[in-house]
């Protein structure tokens, strides 16, 4: 949009400098380099009026009379002899004229006398809107096509499998465009996640209710381990749907921000405090002596822990967490030497649902919806999540938040 305001501003500019030079050097050309035709006999009236009594000019002529010095106006020798002579002699000013008068060796200026403008000017002025208008409406139109290009395709949006919208390169809605078919894809992704989510959500509900009901049937002859189990399938799936609706919320954007400014530090070592009564490794620490950042706490707060709470279940005895600040970010690396993540995996990982298989399975990996929440709060944050090797052997998460949004 920015490429489009500067092109139509220039444009603009340009089209007004030129129309304006080219209009004005047409009426050079058109207006009369020759004095008004009528001036002659008016001089010469005016030179006849002049010859009466000094006392009489101003009822005669009906013009402003000014006594100036002879020496006011550098006049030209010939004009010199003609006002010596008696002559009166015209100056032209912008629209107006002047007359000059020397009687009794003193100079009279008579005037102004205002010019009768023609009604070539409308012309001219007329002249210039039509060739402003006729320069804009050739600037809008490729302009109008490409809009309505746009506008077809997106007439046609769900019948379209992400076909490049038809433009030139040079187009100056080409950028908007391709904002398009970024939306366009991930509405199609959002879409996709949506029955994704439905055919796991069902998946994932339906052995526990199963569970459930075949328990309720069987309620008065069940002993209290079996009930405590039927107590435990009713908190996962309290769990499933707690997780569920945090996950949809992040997705859809029903929960702003309330963004504020956060000490890492502070939040980091709270967050080491509530897991540390968890089983698994402790968790270790390496931060600066200040960090501070832009941000969501709550958020932050969960994103880190589902990280940290993920480190715990599969690391065999080490977990590290360190903080450093990059030019334009913050970076939290948590490590730890458990089995890892396959390269081939890495991205899969942040997908709602997904869980690797073997060692990572539900019963250890939960619902498969922590590394989502985790992704999203980071996008939330224009931020970034990533996985790989580390140090230690096991994986490494990366979070990455900016310093400023």
């Amino acid at each position: 949009m920015q490429r489009l305001f500067w092109h139509f501003y220039l444009f603009i500019f340009l089209v007004l400098l030129g129309t304006g030079w080219a209009v004005d050097q047409l009426w050079q050309q058109w207006q009369p380099s020759a004095e008004p035709p009528w001036l002659d006999s008016y001089t010469s009236l005016l030179q006849q009026q002049l010859q009466q009594p000094t006392a009489s000019w101003a009822s005669n002529t009906g013009l402003n009379i000014v006594a100036l010095a002879n020496d006011s106006i550098s006049w030209l020798p010939a004009e010199q002899a003609l006002l010596a002579q008696g002559q009166v002699l015209s100056l032209f000013e912008a629209e107006q004229v002047y007359f000059y008068y020397q009687h009794a060796d003193q100079l009279w200026r008579l005037g102004p006398l205002p010019l009768v403008q023609s009604d070539g000017a409308l012309w001219f002025t007329l002249l210039f809107f039509v060739l402003l208008a006729v320069a804009v409406a050739l600037w809008l139109w490729p302009v109008a096509r490409d809009i309505r290009i746009l506008q077809r395709n997106l007439q046609h949006f769900t019948q379209q499998h992400d076909t490049p919208v038809p433009l030139p390169a040079h187009s100056f809605i080409a950028p908007i465009a391709e904002r398009f078919m970024q939306m366009s894809g991930q509405i199609r992704s959002l879409l996709s996640l949506q029955r994704e989510m439905t055919h796991a959500v069902s998946h994932e509900l339906r052995t526990p209710i199963a569970r459930l009901s075949f328990a309720l049937e069987m309620a008065q002859q069940l002993p209290e381990p079996e009930r405590q189990l039927m107590l435990q399938d009713v908190r996962e799936l309290q769990q499933l749907v707690d997780e569920i609706l945090d996950y949809a919320r992040l997705e859809t954007g029903q929960l702003p921000l309330q963004l504020q400014q956060i000490n890492l530090i502070e939040l980091i070592s709270n967050v080491q405090e509530k897991l540390a009564p968890l089983p698994g490794a402790d968790i270790r620490l390496q931060l600066p002596p200040d960090a501070s950042l832009y941000g969501d706490g709550h958020y932050l707060e969960r994103a880190l822990q589902n990280l940290l709470v993920n480190a715990k279940k599969y690391a065999r005895s080490q977990i590290c967490l360190s903080l450093s600040r990059h030019q334009q970010y913050w970076q939290i690396s948590i490590d730890d030497n458990g089995p890892g993540i396959a390269a081939t995996q890495r991205d899969d990982i942040f997908k709602p649902f997904f869980r690797v298989e073997a060692s990572r399975n539900k019963h250890s990996g939960g619902f498969g919806l922590g590394l989502a929440i985790v992704q999203r709060v980071a996008q939330w944050h224009q931020g970034s999540v990533t996985v790989t090797d580390s140090a230690l052997g096991g994986a490494c998460f990366i979070l990455r938040l900016p310093l400023r949004q």
